[in-house]
């Protein structure tokens, strides 16, 4: 959720006085609105696809860059869907609605970002709006991965699908196509299809060295049935897979278990936790009875930022299950009810999603959210000589590594109060570093140093609150390892006890 300060609210308001002069829908032109969250304000679901670097330019579907929204639309036709300005570039999509329903969007980025940082677009349709943030690396600082993919050039090698890929059903988050690749070097990557009957595949992350195989997953309703080919592309390699959809069948009868009051003997997968999107593994499993086989698509309200849907074919009668997937971010922590609708039936089922973990330490590195909350501590020694803060944590109890290390000394002496450490601060005393253990163990650390104290940008830790028990702040910067590969570490936050 974002928080609307005066400019924006005035901007927004001058936004929405503009737009009502153009509420008059003539033929030819759809009309819809897009979808948000539960409190009105973020694009969900919505997807953010490729690198955007500092004074690099986007050049529309040339470069790859482009985010995706959602639009439940109410009349077809053409359409129009942009973003603001922000840090000197934006995005739009262009197109026709085909079909009552909910669609997928794909907005190209135009123009070149100017800072590095977060940047919020507010996303505009029909009188409608959301928010949707896209982070912006320092330029030459980002590696990039090196890959191949298997088949380039040609069909893809590997390629398997999973789901239901069938006319007028939505994609869901099992909806996938793996794919082999040859990795030369590891870094962050993109892939991504066009649009294409409806529906795209995409992925993004980082990879290391060697043969492996990535997932994309799809995003879209298909429009009609058939074989389509789609060319996946990313790094200069590409290749080529095909997706055959059925025809729509009938659909399916049945009733929920419990209906129309409790979905009886529901169960949950995965964790669910305020603040932290969900994944392919936050499902819910729903029992059902069937008296006619057929297609299926249920789904539930959006409810503290996140749905459930579930699509597919159903092949025997009788007792079943239905696999339902998780699509959000959850908002808050609490309890929450979710009714399910289908075949004309309806039951409630309830998730229960935790708070933010009280000790933890977790950030960004090259764009992978990652956590460090296991054995998350702080350590604060006063005792003599230099006064030194150290902030430690692992990813697993399961190995050492990943592990991550903070350290702050003031060596002129004075306790390590609340501040902005960096490595450049040397001349008053104060000597910073960070050594980040990726799962193979290699070091990749920042650290002051004598020689160079004009480090850009400068790794930075700043202490917003400490005391004899607990110590909370943030820390950002790059790392290196020692064969000079560069990590990005972004939005580092910790909040960890003193020991």
């Amino acid at each position: 959720m974002k928080i609307l300060n005066t400019i924006t609210v005035v901007l927004l308001s001058l936004f929405l006085i503009t737009s009502c002069q153009k509420e008059l829908y003539f033929d030819g032109l759809s009309s819809g609105s897009l979808k948000t969250d539960s409190l009105g304000t973020d694009c969900m679901p919505s997807e953010v696809v490729g690198y955007y670097q500092m004074d690099s330019a986007l050049n529309g579907p040339i470069s790859g860059n482009y985010i995706e929204v959602q639009v439940n639309v109410t009349y077809p036709g053409e359409y129009t869907i942009k973003t603001d300005t922000v840090n000197g570039y934006y995005f739009i999509g262009t197109g026709t609605f085909g079909h009552i329903g909910v669609d997928s969007v794909r907005l190209y980025g135009y123009g070149t970002p100017l800072t590095q940082g977060t940047n919020t677009f507010l996303v505009s349709y029909n009188n409608t709006y959301c928010y949707i943030d896209v982070d912006v690396n320092d330029g030459g600082t980002v590696t990039n991965a090196v890959y191949t993919l298997g088949g380039d050039g040609s069909t893809c090698t590997g390629a398997v699908l999973t789901g239901t890929f069938m006319e007028g059903l939505p994609a869901t988050s099992n909806n996938t196509a793996s794919i082999d690749l040859t990795v030369a070097s590891g870094g962050n990557y993109s892939l991504s299809t066009p649009v294409v009957n409806g529906v795209s595949f995409s992925s993004t992350g980082s990879l290391t060295t060697g043969n492996t195989g990535v997932t994309l997953t799809a995003i879209g309703t298909p429009t009609a049935a058939g074989t389509f080919n789609y060319i996946v592309s990313g790094a200069g390699t590409s290749c080529t897979f095909s997706v055959t959809y059925d025809p729509l069948a009938a659909p399916a009868t049945f009733v929920f278990t419990g209906a129309p009051a409790d979905c009886s003997g529901a169960t949950l997968s995965g964790t669910y936790t305020a603040g932290v999107a969900t994944s392919q593994s936050n499902t819910a499993n729903i029992n059902i009875n069937v008296a006619t086989i057929g297609s299926y698509n249920v789904s539930t309200p959006q409810v503290n930022g996140v749905s459930f849907q579930g699509t597919g074919l159903i092949n025997t009668a009788g007792n079943q299950t239905l696999v339902l997937y998780a699509v959000g971010i959850p908002a808050i922590a609490g309890t929450f009810n979710y009714t399910l609708s289908g075949s004309g039936s309806s039951c409630t089922f309830s998730v229960t999603y935790d708070g933010a973990p009280t000790n933890f330490i977790t950030c960004n590195i090259d764009g992978v959210f990652t956590t460090f909350n296991i054995g998350a501590t702080a350590g604060l020694d006063n005792s003599s000589g230099p006064s030194i803060l150290s902030i430690d944590g692992s990813s697993t109890s399961a190995t050492p590594d990943p592990s991550i290390s903070l350290q702050v000394i003031k060596s002129l002496g004075g306790s390590v109060t609340a501040g902005t450490y960096n490595v450049n601060q040397l001349a008053t005393g104060i000597a910073v570093s960070c050594d980040y253990f990726d799962a193979t163990s290699v070091d990749f650390a920042a650290l002051t140093d004598a020689q160079n104290q004009n480090q850009n940008p400068a790794f930075t830790i700043t202490v917003t609150s400490i005391t004899a028990t607990r110590c909370i702040g943030t820390f950002e910067g790059p790392v290196k390892d020692s064969q000079g590969t560069t990590k990005i570490i972004t939005q580092g936050i910790f909040n960890v006890p003193v020991q």
